[in-house]
């Protein structure tokens, strides 16, 4: 029996040593982000908006990677959002890297999403982040994603971080390209989705180019997207007023319905209440450019989204300039976004940061915004001011 015993334990001895030695081999990184910030903002419309509040961000990020003898580098990517959120596990896949490029497979952004270039902004509250709705309502039922970005996705952002295989090519001569498929919109691997009736076969593609001549950062990107979308949601329809149809299928005026008459109904052709109304194949066309030269950065960027739902179709565009010199950067970035069914959404941003150590950077943020929709959102009106400014922190682990 000892006999036994002892084997048993110099195998399971030799196990944890080859486990040892393969985690040995793993490099278990970890990181992530904190913005918190102070904010105070007045607000000219319906709705009791001013005052001050505090805006924070966080997450925790995840990233396992091991490089095999043969060069092969594998890893995952895990993000925790650190508030909490309906979407607690933002994004999560594994990527495999090697001489033939990159290969990602799981919850993650698109292709042309994550190659694109838009605007310089040094600021936490940001064009192209959304974070403005923290201090003043623009909600899905006005704009579709707050503000609209650049980095929208097919159909309106519906398909942010779904399950998805992309490939990028290595980086050749300043240019790359990227690729990506989605069968569905679903970030729950275990959701099946019956494409009949669903957004689906999402694929999106990216190009950018990054070279330096003569002292001047070049920056170039482009980008274009689509999916299928299946009637997705059905065509508003409204009443016909004063037509009737009977029960032998002939129309008749209100008047001469006999009983047992139903109402006509025809599909409206715009509804800006709510704008549910399937045009066609949603598509998505975007360009950015970012020029930098002695610490001074310019450049802009522009989208457009077509067919899909007719509440997610419209046009983004956004221009600025920063400047970073020893710990300080400042900036200034305009962003305009017009959806074409909803209303249009003007942002002016300016601030300053200062680095105060690794990781560490204090922040001041002011911001205009204006808007003005095609109908007023809950606790809003159709047309609002807003002037915000926010301080605080960013911590970058």
């Amino acid at each position: 029996m000892k006999k036994i015993l002892l084997g048993t334990s110099a195998v399971a001895l030799s196990s944890m040593v080859a486990t040892s030695a393969n985690a040995a081999k793993w490099e278990l990184n970890w990181g992530g982000f904190f913005e918190a910030y102070v904010g105070f903002v007045t607000v000219d419309g319906d709705g009791d908006f001013d005052g001050v509040d505090v805006r924070q961000d966080s997450e925790i990020i995840f990233k396992p990677k091991i490089t095999l003898d043969n060069g092969l580098q594998f890893g995952a990517d895990i993000q925790l959002e650190g508030n909490t959120g309906g979407d607690q596990i933002d994004e999560s896949f594994i990527f495999v890297k090697g001489s033939f490029g990159e290969v990602l497979i799981g919850s993650e952004n698109s292709a042309g999403y994550k190659m694109t270039f838009a605007a310089p902004d040094v600021t936490a509250l940001g064009v192209n982040s959304g974070s403005i709705s923290a201090y003043i309502n623009v909600g899905s039922n006005q704009f579709r994603a707050p503000g609209r970005s650049s980095f929208v996705e097919v159909d309106g952002n519906l398909v942010n971080d779904s399950q998805r295989i992309t490939y990028f090519t290595p980086r050749f001569a300043g240019f790359q390209l990227g690729a990506s498929y989605a069968r569905d919109a679903e970030q729950d691997t275990f959701a099946p989705v019956d494409l009949d009736s669903n957004l689906g076969n999402i694929f999106d593609f990216g190009v950018n180019y990054v070279n330096s001549f003569g002292g001047v950062d070049v920056a170039v990107s482009g980008r274009y997207g689509i999916g299928e979308s299946n009637d997705a949601v059905t065509p508003a329809v409204a009443a016909v007023p004063g037509v009737f149809q009977d029960a032998a299928g002939n129309l008749v005026a209100a008047a001469a319905a006999p009983a047992g008459s139903t109402q006509i109904v025809a599909p409206v052709a715009a509804d800006p209440g709510g704008a549910q109304i399937v045009d066609g194949d949603p598509e998505v066309y975007a360009i950015g450019i970012n020029l930098g030269f002695a610490g001074f950065t310019v450049g802009g960027s522009f989208a457009q989204e077509d067919g899909g739902l007719v509440a997610n179709d419209g046009e983004f565009f956004d221009v600025g300039v920063s400047y970073a010199t020893g710990p300080w950067a400042a900036s200034v970035t305009y962003a305009n976004s017009d959806i074409d069914a909803t209303g249009e959404l003007d942002q002016f941003i300016a601030g300053v940061t200062y680095k105060l150590g690794p990781g560490v950077k204090a922040g001041l943020t002011a911001a205009y915004i204006e808007q003005d929709s095609a109908r007023a959102a809950a606790g809003g009106s159709n047309h609002e001011e807003a002037f915000i400014i926010e301080t605080g922190f960013t911590l970058n682990f």
